[in-house]
């Protein structure tokens, strides 16, 4: 009799404990889940590879210390969305990747003047340090690798020496000019510039006007900003290619589309590595939670990782001659 009370007593206790293992587990399995909600950052970003591409660098750096949640920004997306999504995740950081996402940003901070916003980043956007005053509690990557860097590495695979660049540009970009100015002397380049009102009539003349004034200036190669205003499909047919292809100088632009065999126009390119910039900005979101989901330093950094990428069809069909030993260093090449 005694000897079954203390196996019921026993079995008891066992019982018991088990009992408070279980509530001791779900209470870490539901803390570990606040835990997890409270890392949680909210992705707007624009549709398409390259973009995916940002998104896999920062959740495979940041794996179990920030959970992702994506909106990919479309034509058809608006601002309440933006809303639906941070009242539903309630982000401690939003990330903000392509100008599509930047753009509906910002109008949500402007339809929403008097709420608190938590920090963001911007990247894979043309031109963030722009946009970023307009973006309250905001940093960001540039997109743009500064020229400099696309010339060293194209003088080396040119057979022809490089010394005077030339590019058109509007008035609103002078700092981005004379910036570049700047780190191409240091490296013995002289970047000489053609300058256009932001806003004209005929734009097309003037840029053609421009572009025919560096050609008998003597540059070496043309560079080609990012700017839609100037790089257009009717631009593109009444100024840039006519010219262009017939003083077969070399081109230098900032977006693989420009590289394409069948426009003809871009030869070289230095462009961020998508993934790279991803990896990138989980670096600042990492400083951004050690400091309890602050900016403490809003500078704006320069793309880290990079891709070289030449159009050798271009380049033969022009006469350009360059070193075909030195192709092997080249991250792309253009068949």
């Amino acid at each position: 009799m005694a000897g079954d009370v203390k196996v019921t007593l026993l079995n008891s206790m066992i019982l018991e404990k088990a009992t408070w293992l279980k509530l001791l587990l779900l209470v870490l399995v539901l803390v570990n889940t606040k835990l997890a909600f409270a890392n949680t950052a909210l992705v707007l970003r624009a549709p398409g590879n390259d973009f995916s591409e940002v998104v896999s660098g920062m959740s495979d750096d940041l794996e179990g210390d920030i959970r992702f949640n994506e909106l990919v920004v479309d034509a058809g997306t608006r601002v309440g969305d933006v809303a639906k999504q941070i009242e539903k995740h309630q982000p401690k950081v939003i990330v903000l990747i392509g100008n599509s996402s930047v753009n509906l940003y910002t109008k949500y901070q402007q339809a929403f003047p008097d709420r608190e916003f938590p920090p963001s980043i911007a990247l894979a956007a043309l031109f963030v340090d722009k946009f970023i005053p307009f973006i309250k509690n905001a940093t960001g990557i540039r997109y743009e690798i500064p020229l400099v860097t696309s010339v060293v590495n194209m003088r080396l695979l040119m057979k022809k020496e490089i010394k005077k660049v030339g590019v058109v540009y509007r008035s609103w970009m002078q700092d981005i000019f004379d910036e570049n100015v700047a780190y191409c002397r240091a490296e013995g380049i002289e970047l000489v510039g053609g300058k256009l009102p932001n806003k004209d009539r005929n734009m097309n003349r003037k840029i053609k006007h421009q572009l025919q004034g560096l050609i008998n200036q003597g540059v070496d190669v043309i560079w080609l900003l990012n700017d839609n205003q100037l790089i257009n499909q009717k631009a593109l047919k009444k100024a840039w290619l006519p010219l262009i292809t017939r003083s077969k100088l070399p081109v230098i632009v900032g977006i693989k589309s420009l590289l394409a065999t069948k426009l003809n126009l871009g030869s070289f390119a230095i462009v961020p590595d998508h993934y790279g910039l991803g990896v990138q900005a989980s670096s600042v979101l990492l400083e951004i939670m050690e400091n309890n989901w602050r900016i403490v330093d809003q500078r704006i950094e320069h793309p880290l990782s990079v891709k070289q990428i030449v159009n050798v069809t271009i380049l033969n069909k022009r006469s350009i001659q360059y070193r075909e030993s030195l192709l092997s260093q080249v991250d792309d090449v253009i068949n």
